[in-house]
């Protein structure tokens, strides 16, 4: 079993950060500008980067995906720990699989299948992928009963899951039989809260879940470890002041796209210059990127507040800087 492999226990360390690549005018993974991103990121206390959904890779090519792994790989090593995905079809991540053991990537999110799939499959994948990779993988579920609780807790058994990102809208987050069965099945400290800050109030506050992953903590990480020590404690009040920035962001992701949004916000912020987007999705335009820049700046005032306060982490975790 390699050392570095993510257990519960490392994801409740801070907020699960999920984000942006940065491409130069090439389309070229750019070094300098990941790595900027990850600096940024690991100096505000986050342990782990998930690049996954935020950073596109659903459509990103053998080439890309190679290089994205090379360059993340080394920017992030002695600083935080990847988390990097595969998929999200099953054919592309058995195929992607030789990379990331090629890269010394040990810790692998799949990606969420759509059609065609169904529960029983997809608990078949799971294996199979896991099988190939040699190591767990962390599930992100998506869809209402996209696996089957109780297949879920023999695949984390036998050690082919080893976390899950739970990422399945409701209206009511409160009233969610489906991720009550699953922890039931497999225990709260299994589970992350993978739609950013909407939710977190149940997921974090009430359900007591690991963590929660987030595409703003990219732009202010301390404020998101605050936000998160603040519900683990059970200070509502400052838990919700805390929030707002975070909530007005996501609303702004969901109107306008979340993949757009993060990746262009990154660049608003000067933090760094995230370059164009992969096709299939594209960039705002000057209207979209002028819509975010005072909740860029909101959340970039949160920021520095929280990193002149006095360092906090969660109670219980120690702070990762």
């Amino acid at each position: 079993m390699p050392s570095n492999l993510l257990t519960a226990a490392d994801y409740r360390r801070s907020v699960v950060a999920v984000p942006p690549i940065a491409f130069e005018a090439s389309e070229a993974v750019s070094v300098e500008e990941n790595r900027r991103i990850v600096a940024h990121i690991a100096a505000g206390g986050i342990a782990t980067l998930l690049y996954g959904g935020n950073a596109n890779l659903y459509h990103f090519g053998d080439r890309a995906f190679r290089q994205a792994l090379s360059v993340l790989a080394e920017a992030c090593a002695g600083r935080v720990q990847l988390l990097f995905s595969i998929g999200p079809d099953f054919g592309k991540a058995m195929d992607q699989v030789p990379a990331v053991r090629q890269a010394g990537v040990h810790n692998v999110m799949l990606l969420p299948t759509a059609f065609p799939s169904d529960a029983k499959g997809v608990a078949e994948g799971v294996r199979r992928i896991a099988e190939k990779l040699g190591t767990g993988i962390v599930l992100y579920v998506k869809r209402d009963g996209y696996v089957a609780p109780d297949d879920l807790a023999r695949l984390t058994e036998e050690g082919a899951v080893t976390f899950v990102k739970y990422a399945v809208e409701r209206e009511r987050p409160e009233a969610d039989s489906y991720l009550d069965a699953l922890i039931a099945a497999l225990g709260k400290e299994m589970i992350a809260s993978g739609m950013g800050e909407t939710p977190i109030h149940d997921h974090i506050g009430r359900r007591g879940l690991a963590t929660f992953t987030s595409g703003a903590v990219c732009i202010a990480p301390a404020a998101a470890n605050a936000l998160l020590a603040s519900y683990r404690a059970g200070e509502t009040e400052k838990a919700d002041r805390l929030a707002k920035p975070f909530l007005d962001f996501e609303r702004e992701r969901a109107r306008l796209g979340g993949i757009a949004v993060l990746h262009d916000a990154v660049t608003v912020s000067g933090i760094a210059d995230c370059g164009c987007l992969s096709p299939m999705v594209s960039n705002l335009d000057e209207a979209g990127k002028a819509a975010i820049a005072p909740l860029v700046e909101a959340l970039q005032q949160v920021e520095r507040e929280a990193r002149t306060a006095r360092p906090q982490a969660a109670p219980g975790v120690e702070p990762t800087s």
